[in-house]
């Protein structure tokens, strides 16, 4: 149990390896004390059937839930692999509630609704303050288009989120809403408050080299890039990172993204995949004419504790984070040999969350980063 020095705030985080869906749910409505919170959000792995592991959580925790498919989880051990990994927050001052957007990448009339019910509620209720958690089936390629719609219509609402990942038993990527889970669609769970205190951020630990290459044949759509300075993206890429084309793999897609530089920011782009024809598959769209760097990885466990240490800044001692972690970021840890004293890491800061496709932040849709909120009782100066 994570408990706020003021009391106000309870999170608690759990873990089951059970296998049988409503086995595995009581399990973690017990750990969670799940009757008496206020929100409840669970990380699954991909042993699961789907229909019955909703039916479970719909009959067993009475409280608002928001949950997806994971290729991972975050919790009080570290990196998990396996089971459902879930986080329960408790406060009297404290509201979830969660909406279903589907198709995801029609869901403009439902953000301009979704708008509308929220400036109501504003006015009901001055001084609530509010962010969001968005959770995307993160094979839909819809999430630039999500996170733009939802930050034009919601306006001054942070939001935070990841892109739920797809399992071998599980070739698509859900989410669950209300007793379901459901592909091709987006869960955007909003938290209001009143007196309680939330940060969001954002990381990556990646700097630009010198070497560049520029998208010169893509379809952003499909989030494809088919040629790097006028050659087979693969190949051009190989050379780049000085691997042959051949031996290409997920390791080195992971220790070596591309760099967009975007105002003074630079957001990693993550490769996916190659096609025989030498096309590269990315987790977020590309256009034509885009110069990209080649990312180098100095000290991701001290690019870490530089962000930790920068949000402890402004929000003293954290009751809980919930953290959206890049799948692709923690196959290099693993490859560095890195997993484990960032996983403890994440565990002394009470972080908990999943690895995904993709992470949001604000308007944009972010790779080989991770996102998250932080919650708290104090405010720096406050």
């Amino acid at each position: 149990m994570m408990r706020s020095p003021a009391s106000s705030l309870v999170a608690r985080r759990a873990h089951t390896l059970e296998a049988e869906p409503g086995r595995a749910i009581a399990h973690l409505a017990e750990q969670l004390h799940a009757s008496d919170a206020s929100a409840v959000l669970l990380f699954c792995c991909g042993r699961y059937a789907l229909g019955p592991l909703g039916e479970a959580i719909a009959r067993t925790i009475g409280a608002p839930v928001a949950a997806c498919t994971s290729a991972g989880q975050v919790g009080a051990n570290g990196f998990e692999r396996d089971g459902i990994t879930g986080v329960s927050f408790c406060s009297s001052d404290l509201q979830m509630r969660s909406h279903l957007l589907s198709p995801a990448l029609r869901c403009q009339s439902q953000a301009v609704s979704l708008a509308r019910e929220q400036a109501e509620r504003a006015a009901q209720r001055p001084g609530t303050r509010s962010f969001g958690v968005l959770l995307v089936d993160g094979l839909s390629c819809g999430e630039e288009y999500l996170v733009t719609t939802l930050y034009e219509a919601l306006g001054n609402v942070p939001f935070v989120g990841g892109s739920a990942a797809a399992s071998r038993n599980h070739p698509r990527p859900a989410v669950y809403h209300e007793g379901r889970f459901f592909h091709d669609a987006a869960v955007l769970a909003l938290f209001e408050t009143r007196g309680l205190h939330f940060e969001t951020f954002v990381t990556q630990h990646f700097v630009p080299s010198e070497t560049k290459l520029v998208v010169t044949l893509a379809d952003p759509d499909r989030r494809l890039v088919h040629e790097l300075d006028g050659e087979p993206a693969a190949r051009a890429y190989a050379r780049a990172i000085g691997v042959p084309v051949g031996q290409l793999s997920s390791r080195h897609f992971a220790c070596h993204p591309l760099l967009l530089k975007l105002g003074d920011q630079l957001f990693p782009r993550a490769i996916r995949g190659q096609a025989p024809d030498g096309t590269l598959s990315f987790g977020a769209a590309l256009e034509e004419g885009l110069v990209l760097s080649v990312a180098q990885s100095p000290d991701p466990v001290a690019a870490l504790e530089r962000t930790f240490a920068q949000l402890e800044r402004q929000l003293p001692a954290p009751t809980a984070l919930l953290v959206f972690d890049c799948m692709l970021r923690r196959i290099e840890l693993e490859a560095r040999g890195l997993d484990q004293r960032v996983g403890e890491l994440l565990a002394r800061k009470r972080a908990v969350g999943f690895s995904g496709y993709g992470e949001q932040i604000g308007p944009l849709h972010a790779n080989h980063t991770m996102t998250g909120v932080a919650f708290g009782t104090e405010r720096r100066g406050a």
